[in-house]
């Protein structure tokens, strides 16, 4: 009975070890079914997942109004002493004004006019080598209608320091700003902008020595000489202050009609460091003018040389200069860039004697005028086919005729 009993216990302790055995190395047993959300609860919300937004392109510029600011420059304005006599009234005191009757209609047309004053306007009526104009003829650039003035040149100091600042004083008495040139430091520091429709305008002036009469110790701003490394810092300083940025050289051989390779390479290197405009003078004659690509991109112009504005020199080839013209437009995009530039010829005319000088553009000067021409007995001919011939030959694509130049009256 007790062996019963045993066999018994023994069989159900088997029975069960295997029943458990599969839970225990089966796979996990199902997780129950989540519960109901009691009543009254609200269920639990899904997660919100948004999907990536696609990237946006970058906004339209603003178009701007396209503007268009016409600039014209011209060379020297060596007003040696016979043109000051001539000027002279009987009554004392000069007028200037009836030496640039004849183009001083396309200089007023223009929206910004810059001249290059060779001489002090130290109020003498001085010789060459030390040469100087009486104060009136800041009366007559103004009345031409320029807007700013370089003075950088090698007769900046022909009168002294003294006559220098004399000089300075007389263009500001006028409201006319100069470059190149400064009455102190602070002056010297100052950047020359000038807005016309929105543009801002730019100018700097630099001018490769004095003559040889030095600069007064500690007064080494007064003077802004060429030099490559204070050019670049300039022109770096300047050019995000303004949309435009022209450069004033007074630079080269005289009487040399073909640009150097020292001022070509320098023209080239004022182009990279951001220079839009270079304006050439001091050989006394033209030289020739062309587009110079920048490093980074964009145009420059220079005109290498643009020769007396007026002189009383007697060579044939120092009585034809130029008027340079060209277009500073600004279009819809922001984008500034020169349009049409070029050079109207023009011509100094006066009489034996040294009278009446005046200032002629070339399609207006005749053969008449030229059997008159003082220079005619000293190394004529100066007719007008002589200068148009010769400027076709020095500016070549860059000619303009009354018609085709940029400023009009």
């Amino acid at each position: 009975m007790k062996m019963k009993k045993l066999r018994f216990w023994l069989l159900a302790a088997l029975t069960l070890s295997l029943v458990l055995a599969p839970a225990a190395c089966g796979p996990a047993a199902e997780q129950p079914a989540e519960e109901p959300p009691l009543e009254g609860q609200a269920p639990t919300p899904e997660p919100d997942v948004q999907p990536e937004p696609e990237p946006e392109d970058p906004p339209e510029p603003e178009p701007v109004e396209e503007v268009r600011v016409t600039l014209i420059a011209v060379g020297d304005n060596l007003l040696h002493n016979t043109i000051s006599w001539d000027c002279e009234l009987p009554g004392g005191g000069y007028d200037f004004t009836p030496v640039y009757q004849f183009v001083k209609p396309w200089i007023q047309g223009a929206d910004l006019a810059f001249l290059s004053q060779e001489v002090p306007l130290n109020g003498t009526a001085g010789r060459y080598p030390n040469l100087d104009a009486p104060q009136q003829a800041a009366d007559a650039a103004m009345d031409c209608g320029f807007d700013v003035v370089n003075q950088a040149t090698n007769h900046a100091l022909d009168k002294g320091f003294q006559g220098l600042q004399n000089t300075l004083e007389a263009w500001s008495q006028r409201g006319i700003p100069v470059i190149g040139a400064f009455r102190s430091p602070e002056e010297a520091a100052k950047p020359c902008l000038i807005e016309r429709h929105g543009l801002i305008f730019g100018f700097l002036g630099y001018t490769y020595g004095t003559n040889g009469i030095p600069i007064p110790e500690g007064k080494e701003y007064a003077i802004a000489l060429i030099d490559e490394k204070k050019i670049q810092a300039d022109i770096q300083a300047l050019r995000p202050q303004c949309d435009y940025l022209a450069v004033s050289m007074h630079w080269g051989a005289e009487y040399q009609q073909d640009a150097s390779q020292e001022q070509q390479a320098l023209a080239q290197k004022m182009a990279d460091w951001g220079a839009d405009l270079i304006i050439g003078s001091h050989p006394h004659v033209l030289q020739p003018a062309q587009w110079l690509e920048k490093a980074g991109g964009g145009r420059a112009f220079c005109a290498y040389s643009l020769g007396n504005f007026v002189s009383s020199q007697n060579t044939r080839e120092t009585m034809l200069g130029g008027m340079l013209g060209l277009t500073v437009v600004r279009d819809s995009d922001g984008t500034i860039r020169t349009e049409n530039p070029g050079i109207l010829p023009i011509v100094t005319y006066f009489e034996r004697k040294n009278k009446n000088y005046r200032i002629y553009p070339l399609e207006e000067y005749t053969a008449e005028m030229a059997s008159r021409h003082a220079v005619a007995a000293l190394d004529g001919p100066v007719t007008p086919e002589y200068f148009g011939n010769l400027a076709q030959k020095i500016l070549g694509d860059f000619y303009k005729t009354k018609e085709s130049f940029s400023c009009q009256p």
